[in-house]
């Protein structure tokens, strides 16, 4: 007599992870609801690597964009209210026509400030509360940061950890001289000092973390701008050596910080044309440069700054100054440094304020961890 069947296939748990490797992120985010099996298997085997890595390989062509609106109410106009909204690229038309999707972040009364990326996060504090809050742009969770009982103004530096696999906050009060920064673990519910080696100094609003360095600009106690990077995972501070003057185009805010192919680049603007500095080692803190003629003369005569990098392409991503906005449309550019060419990109937005501001988030990659 033959056996019956119970319908139960037994799948090994190698040819299980090969077939959900494959899915798209947010199909693994809605199977994580299926069992504790499954939820255990996908963070333990996927999330952390080969989402990541698959990502990574195939960045995407264009960035993604934030855009941050202020406007004050009639009776209470000495208080700001934001509106914070993430947009991305879903359908490419022709190079100038493209759609973009816009999904609306946080609505908030202050300003929002702040703003840095890590590896599928981003962070920005409030100005009304002064707490760092760090957001998914892929399952859109968020969670604050438990750090209002610290006295006075706060400075924060995001980055992740490659080696340990760890997001970490560090946090600097400002009017505490000598005080150490507190170090925050996402994950892990403590915090600890850690002694600044290099003396009193305070960061500015740029700030990238690059292959588990933070790097950023700040001003020292003689009111010196300095480039410092912060080692994520030995968590040690140490001065940068630029190139001669290079970091006093940060007085005109004609610096810009980026990664260019994974190592640290500035980008400068003269009056005719534009430079880039490029660490090339990191250790000997060595640098070249590279000019680029003619960008200026394509750009249209607007007051615009660089939002960063995308890669691998190695375009330059040019977006307007904040400014009052009118029209529900924004452009962004795209210099080619290798063809020395420009595109323009519209973005349609979904209602006008008072003043907006754009952020470029470079290499976005999909992240489906819990918050």
């Amino acid at each position: 007599m033959a056996r019956k069947s119970s319908g139960v296939i037994n799948i090994p748990l190698d040819l299980m992870v090969e077939i959900l490797e494959k899915l798209p992120t947010k199909s693994l985010a809605r199977f994580r609801c299926v069992s504790y099996q499954w939820e255990s298997m996908i963070n333990k085997f996927i999330v952390i690597d080969s989402i990541m890595t698959r990502r990574l390989n195939q960045p995407p062509r264009d960035p993604h964009f934030l855009f941050k609106r202020h406007w004050f109410q009639p009776r209470l106009d000495h208080i700001p209210h934001t509106i914070l909204s993430y947009t991305y690229l879903y359908h490419q038309v022709t190079d100038e026509q493209q759609l973009y999707h816009e999904e609306i972040i946080e609505k908030e009364e202050g300003y929002l400030m702040g703003f840095q990326y890590a590896r599928g996060l981003i962070g920005f504090c409030c100005s009304r509360n002064d707490q760092f809050r760090i957001h998914n742009l892929t399952t859109r969770q968020s969670l604050f940061l438990p750090v209002t009982r610290l006295p006075g103004s706060l400075f924060y530096l995001f980055g992740y950890d490659t080696f340990k696999n760890q997001y970490k906050v560090l946090c600097q009060t400002q009017n505490q001289h000598g005080m150490p920064w507190k170090l925050f673990i996402l994950g892990d519910v403590s915090k600890e000092d850690i002694q600044c080696s290099i003396g009193v100094h305070f960061l500015f609003e740029q700030a990238i973390c690059i292959n588990g360095e933070i790097y950023y600009i700040a001003r020292n106690a003689n009111c010196t701008h300095v480039l410092v990077s912060f080692d994520v995972r030995h968590e040690k501070f140490s001065y940068v050596q630029t190139p001669g003057n290079l970091l006093a185009y940060h007085h005109h805010e004609d610096l810009t910080i980026v990664n260019y192919h994974g190592k640290l680049g500035c980008i400068c603007r003269n009056k005719v044309d534009v430079d880039m500095w490029v660490m090339q080692d990191a250790k000997k803190q060595e640098w070249s440069k590279i000019t680029f003629l003619d960008m200026l003369q394509s750009l249209p005569k607007l007051n615009t700054r660089f939002a960063g990098v995308a890669n691998p392409g190695g375009e330059i991503v040019i977006v307007h100054q904040p400014h009052l906005i009118i029209e529900l449309a924004l452009n962004v550019y795209y210099y080619d440094t290798k063809q020395n060419g420009l595109r323009r990109s519209e973005i349609q937005t979904t209602s006008p304020s008072d003043l907006v501001s754009i952020r470029a988030v470079m290499d976005h990659v999909e992240n489906i961890m819990r918050l």
